[in-house]
């Protein structure tokens, strides 16, 4: 019976992985569309005297990242209206539910582990760059099955040591493969590695919200600017951990931010 279990669990982590990487495809054909839409606006020839190729590849991939676009938002109405939705920190109790998803396998819905992390990081890189960014879905699920495997479950008692765990390992997992021009006041996101700061981030502020709001009319994108700039001065101290793969240094940075919080 156990081994049905497991061989049955097995399959599902494959389905999920599969759908994942599916939708990831659709992402990236989309990412490069958006790209090449800039091709008649830039290159060293001015805006307004595009070459006819440049203006026939911007228009061609306008066309193509229009209609991924329109086929997205309609099998989203179709069959999951919320599938976009951030699962907002503030909400009561999600930091323990996100971190209880590391061990579940959901073949109806994306993990909850998964989806906050996937629409946080979207989230951030909307609010600092200009675009067009590529975030992975599949990448963010493979951290969590090997934090599964590895016996790694939320603990109660220490949130931040698990947050400072799945931090590990999903800057290990590289899930933010391109990003666009960082806006001035997010220089952060200008190094060569942008999955530290923005994983992070998502982190920090999971372990943040349960504090609660510090103005009421905060919405999710300012809190995630806000505790940004609280983590931007221990950025070098987490890069060293990570290169260690130091999960309990990981897990005081994160702590230390709280506390000043």
């Amino acid at each position: 019976m156990t081994i049905a279990l497991r061989t049955a669990d097995s399959m599902i982590a494959h389905a999920i992985c599969m759908a994942a990487g599916l939708r990831d495809g659709l992402r990236t054909a989309q990412f490069y569309a958006r790209d090449l839409a800039r091709a008649d606006s830039g290159g060293g020839v001015p805006a307004n005297q595009p070459t006819l190729l440049s203006s026939t590849v911007a228009g061609a991939a306008r066309l193509v990242d229009w209609l991924l676009n329109k086929g997205a938002e309609w099998s989203v109405r179709l069959l999951a209206p919320h599938w976009r939705d951030l699962p907002s920190p503030f909400t009561p109790g999600m930091r323990a539910e996100v971190l209880r998803a590391i061990r579940e396998n959901r073949l109806e819905m994306t993990s909850l582990f998964t989806a906050y992390f996937f629409r946080a990081a979207r989230h951030i890189l909307d609010g600092a760059t200009v675009g067009p960014n590529l975030v992975l879905e599949h990448r963010i699920d493979a951290a969590r099955r090997l934090m599964a495997a590895e016996g790694i479950a939320a603990s109660p008692d220490s949130p931040a040591r698990t947050l400072g765990t799945a931090l590990l390992h999903l800057v290990e997992a590289d899930p933010i493969v391109k990003v666009g021009e960082a806006k001035p006041d997010h220089v952060s996101l200008a190094g060569p590695d942008f999955n530290l700061p923005v994983m992070a981030t998502a982190c920090l502020a999971l372990l943040l919200a349960e504090e609660g709001k510090p103005l009421e009319t905060l919405d999710e994108d300012e809190f995630f600017a806000i505790t940004s700039a609280l983590l931007a001065p221990r950025l070098p101290g987490l890069a060293e951990a990570v290169a260690r793969r130091d999960a309990n240094a990981l897990a005081e940075h994160l702590t230390a931010v709280r506390n000043l919080y």
